[in-house]
């Protein structure tokens, strides 16, 4: 990535097509795959605000890649709850900043009524944007789907977590940037409960900041022989979790 959050190497993509393996139910979910693309447009622009360099232009794009991820899953608008952390982090003195987000909405809802009214579909935001709360209890009363989502997420939260030590003498700006992927992570499982329904997989929008905390981890890691033991564990574990999935059903 142009930010270099996670250096230059092909771990990143490894471990992402590794939380695939564990979650392979996400692809069958065209909703799920269009609003992680989305947010991950959007988060790209977030991480920019860094540079201070067009700040305004980046903060209407992610606000606009938001909006747009909202159309996929109705609770993705939570997400702008990142875009103005980010906004009180790098520059929150420039009150300009604070209204891009409002001028954003407005030209997203412009353009929706347009489309809407040229395609005879008016009724569509009052349908979509309902923001029901779908709670799959069977999903979460099944042991072996909780037990790996307990799995997943207790291993990002420690990796996240050693990171963030490990980070401690890099400097503030790659902390503020660690912080607001922290942020991605957890809307993202708050997305997750609130649209558990048996046909969505919002758990797609949580790789990126997962795949960021663990990539992080490891690449901190100094000895190779543990290095290479952390790897060949990352690879084993998905593969028999799918495995064992595959066999039970």
């Amino acid at each position: 990535m142009r930010n270099k959050i996670t250096g230059g190497n092909s771990l990143a993509i490894l471990f992402y097509t590794l939380l695939i393996v564990l979650f392979p139910e996400v692809l069958i979910d065209p909703n799920a795959i269009l609003c992680s693309f989305s947010l991950l447009l959007s988060i790209r622009r977030i991480l920019s605000f860094r540079s201070l360099k067009d700040i305004k232009l980046k903060i209407f794009d992610a606000t606009f890649w938001i909006l747009i991820a909202s159309l996929f899953y109705d609770w993705a608008i939570l997400y702008l709850v990142v875009v103005m952390v980010a906004i009180y982090f790098y520059e929150p003195k420039n009150i300009k900043n604070w209204l891009v987000p409002f001028a954003a909405i407005i030209a997203m809802a412009l353009i929706m009524l347009a489309v809407l009214a040229l395609s005879n579909n008016m009724d569509f935001l009052k349908d979509h944007y309902f923001f029901d709360f779908h709670f799959n209890s069977v999903y979460f009363y099944d042991w072996s789907n909780s037990s790996l989502l307990f799995f997943y997420i207790s291993i990002v939260l420690l990796c996240g977590f050693l990171a963030f030590l490990k980070l401690g003498s890099v400097g503030v700006g790659k902390i503020v940037t660690m912080r607001l992927i922290v942020l991605f992570f957890f809307i993202g499982l708050l997305v997750k409960v609130l649209k558990s329904a048996p046909d969505t997989h919002p758990i797609l929008i949580t790789f990126f900041p997962a795949v960021v905390f663990i990539t992080t981890y490891v690449q901190s890691i100094k000895k190779d022989s543990v290095r290479e033991i952390v790897l060949m564990a990352s690879v084993i574990v998905p593969f028999i979790v799918f495995l064992t999935n595959a066999l039970m059903k």
